[in-house]
C-alpha cells in the first residue's frame, strides 16, 4: 500500500544541508549570524524539499494569524445587479484579493457589514482592506480603535494626510473619457454622477468641472440619489437630458443603464444624437445596446497593490503610498460612428 509522502520537517532540511536545526531556523526566520553561502545553501535545500513552516507554530511565535479581512461597501449585494458601480468589479476585486493574499501566505476573510466594534473583535485578523470608504468611515475607525492595521481601496476624503490607500486614477480616467468625447465631436459634454462622498466620484466630478471651465464651458452635472433604485436613475437621467447634452459621462453603470433607457423613451439616438460612456467596464457595459465605451479600472492590479500595502503596514514598513492605479479606456459603439444615423437604443 502506497503511503503519502510526509511533509518535510526542519530536521530534514538540516540533514540535507549538513547544518544544525538551529542554523536552518535562523536562516528561515532571518535571524542570527549565518554566512551568505550557508544561507543560500539552506534556502536552496528548503525550496528543493518543499519545506514550508508550520502555520500554527509560526502564529504562536509571532502572534500573527496570517489572515486579513476584506470589507466591501455597505449595501453591496453580489446577487443583485443594481450597484453604484458594477457587480463584475467587486467580484473581480474580491477574487484577485484572495489570490494576492495567498501569494503572500495570507488567508483572506470577507467580512459582512460591521454594525459595532464587537463585530470586528469576533475575528482574529492581522489587518483589513476597506473598499470605497466614506468620510471618517466608521469601518476604518473600528480598525484604528483596535489598533489593527488597515488600508483602503479609494481614499477617505476626510483624512487627507493618510497615505495608506490604493485607488484607480479617477482624475486621469475622467480626463481621458472627456477628451475622447470631445475628439468624437461632442461640444456639450455632461456628467451624470451620484451623490455619495466616495473619492472616486468626488475626484471625477472635480476633474470634469476643471476640464469644462478650461474650455470656457459651464459644467452640466446632475447627481442621482445613492439609493441605486431604477426610479432614481430615471429621474436623474431625464433631468440631464433636459440640459440637451450631446455627450454624457456616467461613472456608475447603474446610471448609464438608466440613461440609455431614458434616451430610448425620448427617441434620443445613441450615438447618433448622444454619445454615452461609463466609468467602469462590466458585462453590462459590453452587452448594452449599443455597447458602452468604458473605463478599465484594473481590479486585478488594484487588489495586488492593496494586499501588498496592507502586508507592508502589518510588518511596520513605510507606507510607500498612496498608490494610484493607471487606467485604460475601451472605446465602443456608444461613442463611435456619429457620422452615421446612429443606433436607436432598444
Amino acid at each position: 500500500m502506497k503511503t503519502s509522502r510526509a511533509r518535510p520537517r526542519i530536521r530534514d532540511v538540516a540533514e540535507a544541508a549538513g547544518v544544525s536545526e538551529t542554523t536552518v531556523s535562523h536562516v528561515l526566520n532571518n535571524k542570527g549570524r549565518v554566512d551568505a553561502a550557508t544561507r543560500a545553501k539552506v534556502a536552496e535545500v528548503a525550496e528543493r524539499l518543499g519545506y514550508r513552516p508550520n502555520s500554527n507554530a509560526k502564529s504562536l511565535r509571532s502572534g500573527r494569524t496570517d489572515t486579513i479581512a476584506l470589507l466591501l461597501p455597505v449595501g453591496v449585494d453580489t446577487t443583485n445587479s443594481h450597484h453604484i458601480l458594477a457587480v463584475d468589479f467587486y467580484l473581480s476585486l474580491t477574487m484577485n484579493c484572495v489570490e494576492a493574499a495567498f501569494d503572500r501566505d495570507q488567508a483572506l476573510l470577507q467580512l459582512p457589514p460591521l454594525r459595532e466594534l464587537g463585530d470586528l473583535r469576533r475575528f482574529s485578523i492581522d489587518g483589513g482592506i476597506v473598499v470605497d470608504p466614506v468620510p471618517q468611515d466608521p469601518r476604518v475607525a473600528m480598525f484604528h480603535q483596535l489598533n489593527v492595521p488597515v488600508v483602503t481601496i479609494g481614499r477617505d476624503i476626510a483624512r487627507p494626510g493618510d497615505p495608506w490607500w490604493v485607488a484607480a486614477d479617477s482624475v486621469a480616467s475622467t480626463t481621458a473619457v472627456l477628451d475622447h468625447l470631445a475628439e468624437a465631436g461632442a461640444e456639450r459634454v455632461a456628467m451624470l454622477s451620484v451623490d455619495i462622498e466616495w473619492s472616486w466620484f468626488t475626484d471625477a466630478e472635480r476633474a470634469y468641472a476643471e476640464w469644462s471651465r478650461a474650455r470656457g464651458r459651464d459644467p452640466l452635472l446632475v447627481l442621482a440619489k445613492p439609493d441605486k433604485l431604477p426610479g432614481s436613475a430615471a429621474e436623474a437621467a431625464n433631468a440631464l437630458l433636459d440640459l440637451r447634452p450631446d455627450a454624457v459621462y456616467a461613472p456608475p453603470q447603474w446610471l448609464a443603464t438608466g440613461l440609455l433607457r431614458a434616451a430610448r423613451e425620448r427617441g434620443v439616438r445613441v450615438p447618433g444624437d448622444l454619445l454615452v460612456s461609463v466609468g467602469v467596464d462590466s458585462h453590462l457595459a459590453r452587452t448594452s445596446e449599443p455597447p458602452l465605451t468604458a473605463v478599465d479600472l484594473d481590479p486585478a492590479r488594484t487588489a495586488r497593490e492593496a494586499v501588498d500595502l496592507l502586508v507592508r503596514r502589518i510588518e511596520n514598513g513605510e507606507p510607500a503610498g498612496p498608490r494610484l492605479i493607471p487606467v485604460g479606456l475601451h472605446p465602443r459603439a456608444s461613442t463611435l460612428g456619429r457620422e452615421g444615423a446612429g443606433t436607436v437604443v432598444s
